[in-house]
């Protein structure tokens, strides 16, 4: 522990730095990092590629081509004669109509989806770096916060050790400081310990490399943000979440009219065939050669189990068309609980930003009393453990003002977040006046 309270000591008196010397990493760089070596991301850029490939329209206007060769050997042992024939065919199919014009609608669809889900994943890692990042800057405040307690615990056991000597305090005096140093001691460790093991964390999330710090928490920025609804009215349409959803009911209707081509409209096959062969004898009347076809077929198919109750091809209709309905449903659901989560939010920052305005005061007032406490100590109007209480009063309201900020940016960005734009827009349009 000695050791420790020196090192703290030549730190806070020279104005040195409390952390490990490391270059400090942006959010931006954060995140830019993350985009490039996080896992998740590398493999929601594999979906997207594998997505984009399987609905590529160029998958429904391609053939299918088919290369077949078929040999053949015979041979009579009585009348010593044997014979071979061998047969190469190409084929050609494809399907025509109006099935074309469904499967294109589905591919288009299913790309619009994939992108979004490429989106999201975008997101969902951009929002975990940031948490992660900010969470980091919380930590890096309360532990320099801990560090001024733990000198200022440090100053005072040392003053009571010399009244102690002098014979001007108790022993009990003396433990309780010696107690209250090795809390505040306990604390900082702590602190240090769950930031260091946060660091580690945020380099497997982001593939940073080597020893690092975050930028300094910026000042809070409070929003003076409109009204729930506004904030959905202007910014519903752009989110991920109501685009998905709104792709997802294209993606269904597509896939019921594609459905409905299938097995209501009649089909058109056209297959072009070309066969080339050749015949070898032996002592066969047959004459060797070569020989060679083609063809065309035309195949119109008209389907009638559709038509029919409960069989497979009307059933499957039905199922399209109860895809559309679940999908719209959702779509709904989806708008109601954006909604519900804006209010929240707002309602949160609000609360937040209140609750800050309580604490500021707290900790002007737990200063202030911290401050007339050690003038009244060394007056002997007070005791020790009124002393340590003081400072253990500001110490708590000095923590729940960093948490109470941490969480109201943390809570504006994941509003950004939730809205699809970028905090410094939002920051530009709702900022407080005087921010």
């Amino acid at each position: 522990m000695r050791k420790i309270l020196i090192m703290l000591s030549l730190l806070v008196s020279l104005g040195l730095p409390l952390f490990a010397e490391g270059r400090v990493i942006s959010l931006e760089d954060a995140i830019s990092s993350a985009m490039e070596n996080n896992t998740d991301m590398e493999v929601a850029r594999l979906k997207l590629q594998q997505s984009l490939r399987n609905a590529s329209d160029a998958s429904s206007y391609i053939p299918d081509l088919s290369l077949t060769g078929t040999a053949n050997i015979g041979a009579s042992i009585i009348n010593q004669s044997w014979n071979a024939t061998g047969d190469f065919n190409v084929g050609v199919t494809m399907n025509l109509g109006t099935s074309l014009i469904g499967s294109a609608a589905v591919n288009s669809a299913t790309r619009t989806l994939a992108q979004l889900s490429y989106a999201s994943s975008v997101t969902d890692v951009e929002k975990g770096v940031t948490s992660t990042y900010l969470s980091l800057a919380s930590s890096k405040r309360s532990m320099e916060s801990a560090a001024m307690d733990l000198e200022s615990a440090k100053r005072t056991y040392e003053s009571m050790k010399e009244s102690y000597d002098a014979g001007l305090s108790s022993a009990l005096e003396l433990n309780n400081a010696e107690l209250a140093l090795s809390n505040y001691e306990y604390a900082y460790n702590t602190l240090k310990d769950s930031y260091e093991l946060a660091k580690e964390s945020f380099r497997i999330l982001t593939g940073i490399e080597g020893e690092f710090e975050v930028e300094d928490v910026k000042s809070v920025t409070f929003l003076d943000l409109p009204s729930s609804d506004e904030l959905y009215a202007k910014y519903a349409n752009s989110t991920t979440s109501i685009r998905t959803l709104n792709a997802t009911v294209a993606l269904r209707e597509a896939s019921l009219t594609s459905t409905r081509l299938n097995t209501v409209i009649p089909s058109v096959n056209l297959r072009l065939n070309y066969d080339i062969g050749g015949n070898a004898y032996h002592n066969y009347s047959n004459e060797n050669g070569f020989r060679d076809t083609a063809s065309a077929t035309l195949t119109f198919t008209v389907p009638i189990s559709s038509y029919i109750p409960g069989s497979s091809a009307n059933n499957s209709l039905r199922s399209a068309e109860d895809d559309v309905a679940i999908s719209k449903v959702n779509l709904k659901a989806g708008k109601d609980a954006l909604k519900n989560s804006i209010e929240s939010m707002v309602r949160t920052l609000g609360q937040t930003e209140v609750n800050i305005g309580i604490l500021e005061r707290s900790v002007e007032i737990a200063e202030r009393s911290y401050e007339l406490s050690k003038e009244s100590y060394g007056a002997g109007l007070i005791t020790a453990s009124a002393l340590q209480d003081a400072q253990d009063e500001l110490s708590a309201a000095r923590l729940k003002l960093i948490d109470a900020e941490s969480d109201y940016i943390e809570g504006s960005y994941n509003l950004a977040y939730l809205l699809n734009t970028d905090y410094e827009s939002l920051v530009s349009l709702y900022a407080e006046i005087g921010e």
